[in-house]
């Protein structure tokens, strides 16, 4: 179960190497994740979410069965509420920036430690960006003007939620921006999840792309 939330977190596996998908089955056991589904491909991802719809999808990018950016965008539009992250050998800026504006909510590469590829799928199972400040700038260059939203919010956003946001872009934690404002942590993830609602998007990587088109994110170097 969720450390966080007490609830089980249902991962759908994607990668066209079923060797892969057995050794993250294997470290997810016995942990807050339970692998309900698997796909070989962008294609037979679509048809197994249709019937599971999981909560969290890692997705490969380059598979035999077609690109994986193709079906993350797929996959959000039938299922905008799905977390999906991208987990890739590709450390490349571009399918980061096309990763972030199809509305993925990480970028892991394949290499990282297990401790830390657990830690980071708790991290965004609670809604926490993956994507560093750094990573967020270099890839929000890329987005294009489509991702960010339309300006025009149909509730505007009050100061206090302009200036979460403003600390959202850069990466911060709900924690850690509670301690910035002063105020408890529970008070900031209220903040985060209105503003959501409010810009109509599904987690804090999209809602930093709408902030950097709108003037509130983090200026690129």
């Amino acid at each position: 179960m969720s450390e966080a939330t007490g609830v089980t977190v249902h991962v759908m596996l994607v990668d066209d190497d079923a060797i892969w998908r057995g050794g993250v089955r294997r470290m997810l056991d016995d942990k807050e994740f339970q692998v309900i589904a698997e796909a070989g491909s962008g294609r037979e991802a679509l048809e197994v979410a249709r019937g599971v719809n999981p909560r969290l999808t890692l997705l490969d990018i380059r598979m035999a069965g077609g690109d994986g950016l193709d079906a993350l965008v797929a996959l959000k539009r039938e299922h905008p509420k799905m977390i999906v992250v991208m987990l890739t050998t590709y450390d490349n800026p571009t399918y980061m920036a096309r990763a972030v504006a199809g509305g993925a909510a990480g970028y892991l590469l394949k290499g990282m430690e297990r401790d830390e590829m657990l830690e980071a799928l708790r991290s965004v199972a609670n809604r926490e960006t993956l994507l560093s400040a750094q990573e967020s700038v270099r890839a929000l260059r890329g987005v294009s003007e489509n991702a960010a939203g339309s300006k025009d919010l149909v509730v505007p956003l009050t100061e206090r939620e302009e200036e979460v946001l403003q600390l959202l872009s850069t990466g911060l934690s709900n924690r850690d921006m509670g301690s910035v404002l002063f105020v408890a942590e529970s008070t900031d993830k209220n903040h985060v999840e209105h503003i959501l609602g409010k810009l109509g998007v599904s987690d804090r990587v999209q809602a930093a792309v709408w902030a950097a088109r709108h003037g509130l994110g983090p200026e690129a170097e």
